[in-house]
């Protein structure tokens, strides 16, 4: 499906996996929206965190990287759902940025984040953590992914335009982003056309 284009409001009536199949084909706009599904997930997993060396936006884009090696490395006929492996993916790759911050100064984890969660817990135990989540080679080819993404939308876009796409994947309707703005929701779609145009190319 690398040729498929489709519009950012008609990613919407997909699936996850097919949202997912779009991503592993090197559609940027099925990564956005993949984002924008799951900003709630990684947000609920950063709150988790107390104390850390690491500020929310960085644990946030920890969590675009889980979200992304999710993607990956998801296979549908496996035990848990998308949404399930995906938490754990992110999860996971949030603790692995802390620790890797707290080694450098020689603090241990469990003084600074809560892992007494008992779903978390259950979550760490599962079976279904492969080694993929934990392989560095794959965490490394989706972090470069994630970067380049990132590139592209600081040299591409405008800075309304950045704004216009931060609150939609924050999970804003076009009317809320319109008043947060304060332009027409007719500039709200303009905007959200043109990212779609820049950013069609895979990452």
């Amino acid at each position: 499906m690398p040729g498929v284009l489709i519009l950012l409001d008609k990613m919407s009536e997909l699936s996850d996996q097919q949202v997912i199949e779009l991503v592993n084909a090197g559609n940027t706009e099925a990564f956005i929206e993949l984002t924008a599904r799951y900003m709630d997930v990684i947000r609920s997993k950063a709150a988790t965190f107390r104390g850390v060396p690491l500020e929310a936006e960085d644990l946030y884009q920890e969590g675009l990287v889980g979200l992304l090696s999710a993607a990956h490395s998801y296979r549908k006929n496996g035990s848990a759902s998308f949404r399930t492996y995906a938490g754990i993916c992110i999860y996971n790759q949030m603790v692995s940025a802390c620790r890797s911050a707290l080694s450098r100064k020689n603090l241990p984890l469990h003084n600074f984040v809560s892992l007494n969660d008992a779903e978390e817990d259950q979550n760490f135990k599962a079976s279904f953590v492969s080694d993929q989540i934990a392989n560095p080679e794959t965490l490394l080819i989706d972090r470069e992914n994630l970067e380049g993404l990132k590139a592209r939308i600081n040299q591409t876009l405008s800075k309304m335009e950045q704004k216009v796409l931060f609150l939609y994947l924050s999970g804003c309707t076009y009317q809320e982003i319109a008043e947060k703005q304060s332009i027409t929701v007719k500039a709200v779609d303009n905007a959200i056309q043109r990212v779609r145009q820049k950013l069609k190319k895979p990452f």
